[in-house]
């Protein structure tokens, strides 16, 4: 660990006091800007904030109005395409309680009617008290009111919204949706579908949070459609005036709304399509906004909603005071920040790509780091470098590969786990007496390279070196990532191993030295697999009797061909899992030592096409 970086001398010239005297010179510099530009920066954020409010308060307002009127036109639509298409009759006795069911379903409706050419049909009314249905069969012809709308309805072909209606009975005002209902050119008669404005003043006041904001709805020229005063009812309403004028209706605070001029103020700019005004009331100042909705046909609705302006300007005030702070500190900052971003961004670039690298295990990529001016960076590249030396050898000694993979499926420290692993064990063939021939670099050198073949092979097809016991070799699939077929990734592992093998020893015949034999065990089952090992030395590895199996299985070869270069020998379990393209010859049942019960052993002789 003798490295050149942990000798470099500490800087001795004092720093602190030059910094503090840049980060003074450049605060006198920069606070005149900052507050010449912090009443133009104040408006922008908050009419922009003020915007916003307009914009939510009104969409959601705008949303939860579409939402009630989409769910009944949707039924509406459902039940007159179920007469249409002949899945009803008017005549059904079970039409009733498909209607009930229809308007069970959809919360937002009070009422609908089904009525057939001739003025006869069904009715059906939600009773607010208790949520259930009223189902009667009626006959409107003699009800000149309700004959006129329906001769009125038969002359449209598509559906519409019709004018707010006044039911006298239940003393409510309905919108109501209307669908004449027509196969081919033939009239069946229509649906109409009623949301009382009790109903959508219900709604009103779920959106509302009084005394601070009140949400409404206006329909056409200064009617009131929905409030919070009116989810009773309202009285004194008849079918000629179903709604109650604007002027009367008993809210001060919108009843002169559209006499009122255009609101200009500092923090709300001009919204297209939206209306701002500032009503006085007893005193109190009230900020009212409303939108109209023009996509429901000849039905013109408009929603608003007011609130309190001393509510509005409170945390306006409160924006201006934590700006003037908030900007003061943020100049501060930016100026500490720049001063020292030019001596600091640098060494920490090169730190963080070299911790990128590292991170890969990448050692050999990552170049030391040099010196700061800051005395604190300094001492970081000395560490770095440090770590780096110790991270470089100790790169030599455990396998990157492995480490790689539990760092990326996050299993470092995760404890141990039952898997199904398919393993693997390789070992030379009489390597003791070839090793009588060479000298101790020799031999070091021959397994080296041997096991660098082996190795190559296994990690090409997903595998996990588990450890190298002298010249053989120990590996799994399945862990720590999972593979989609381990037995067969295992299988093209040892069909790699034994054609690079076989590359090999005529390379080695060219020199005129002996080929080297190998045999191969393959077997599949479970294992307890994962960190084991004392406090002071963990091994990532896997234990049980399948690992007892595979190595008694690759020692079988030595009985089943013992003059082969090389011999692949898999188990029933690998056998039974391969996908076709696999050349195997059965070998039999075989007992191997340790085992009670045979094992069926097959011998692998090639992989799928190609490979």
């Amino acid at each position: 660990m003798g490295s050149k970086y942990l000798n470099r001398p500490t800087l001795k010239f004092p720093l602190l006091p030059t910094l503090t005297a840049s980060i003074g010179v450049l605060v006198l510099i920069a606070v005149g800007s900052v507050m010449a530009t912090n009443w133009i920066s104040d408006r922008i954020i908050l009419q922009e904030l003020a915007s916003r409010l307009v914009n939510r308060v009104l969409g959601a307002e705008d949303m939860a109005l579409r939402r009630e009127l989409n769910e009944a036109t949707r039924q509406a639509d459902f039940i007159a395409e179920a007469i249409k298409d002949k899945r009803y009759q008017f005549a059904d006795p079970n039409l009733s309680d498909f209607l009930s069911g229809t308007i069970a379903a959809a919360s937002e409706v009070d009422g609908l009617f089904l009525s057939d050419p001739h003025g006869s049909g069904w009715r059906v009314l939600r009773n607010a008290a208790d949520k259930t249905y009223q189902v009667d069969h009626v006959d409107i012809s003699g009800n000149r009111e309700l004959t006129e709308i329906a001769d009125e309805i038969s002359r449209h072909k598509d559906p519409y919204w019709g004018p707010p209606v006044y039911g006298e009975s239940r003393q409510a005002t309905y919108l109501n949706y209307r669908v004449p209902i027509w196969r081919d050119n033939t009239y069946l008669g229509y649906v109409a579908i009623g949301i009382s404005t009790r109903s959508l003043s219900k709604l009103a006041r779920q959106l509302s949070e009084p005394p601070r904001s009140v949400a409404f709805m206006l329909y056409g020229n200064g009617q009131v459609l929905a409030h919070t005063l009116m989810t009773e009812g309202t009285a004194g309403r008849s079918t000629a005036n179903p709604l109650p004028p604007l002027e009367t209706f008993g809210d001060p605070v919108i009843a002169n709304v559209f006499k009122l001029p255009p609101l200009h103020t500092i923090f709300l700019k001009p919204i297209a399509g939206v209306l701002v005004r500032e009503p006085v009331v007893d005193g109190e100042r009230y900020i009212v906004v409303a939108r109209e909705i023009t996509d429901y046909g000849e039905m013109p609705i408009t929603v608003g909603a007011y609130f309190l302006r001393r509510a509005i300007d409170a945390p306006v005030l409160v924006l201006y005071r934590a700006t003037l702070i908030a900007l003061a500190l943020l100049g501060l900052s930016l100026i500490a920040a720049a001063l020292m971003a030019r001596a600091i961004v640098r060494p920490i670039s090169r730190a963080a790509k070299g911790a990128a690298a590292i991170s890969n295990l990448d050692f050999d990529q990552v170049a030391p780091l040099s010196g700061g001016v800051f005395r604190e960076i300094h001492n970081l590249a000395q560490a770095f470098n440090t770590m780096l030396e110790g991270l470089k050898a100790f790169g030599r000694y455990v396998p990157r590969t492995l480490v790689a993979r539990l760092v990326k499926e996050g299993r470092i420290g995760a404890g141990i786990e039952e898997r199904v692993l398919a393993i693997m064990f390789t070992d030379i063939v009489s390597f003791t007496m070839a090793c009588e021939k060479m000298s101790a670099t020799e031999v070091a050198e021959f397994i080296n390279q041997h096991l660098a073949l082996v190795s190559a092979c296994v990690e090409r097809e997903g595998g996990t070196i588990d450890k190298f016991i002298g010249d053989a070799v120990m590996a799994f699939w399945g862990a720590p990532g999972r593979a989609d077929n381990p037995a067969a990734s295992a299988c093209l592992a040892a069909t790699a191993i034994q054609r690079e093998l076989a590359a090999d020893n005529q390379r080695r015949a060219a020199k005129g030295l002996d080929p080297v034999r190998i045999r191969i065990g393959i077997h599949m089952g479970p294992v307890v697999v994962g960190d084991i090992g004392s406090p002071n030395r963990i091994n990532y590895t896997i234990v049980g009797d399948a690992v007892n199996a595979t190595q008694r299985l690759e020692s079988l070869g030595k009985t089943i061909d013992p003059g082969a270069e090389s011999i692949a020998l898999v188990s029933k379990e690998i056998f039974d899992a391969l996908p076709s393209g696999f050349q195997l010859d059965p070998q039999g049942m075989h007992l191997v030592k340790g085992k009670l019960e045979g094992l069926e052993v097959y011998r692998l002789v090639g992989g799928p096409e190609g490979c």
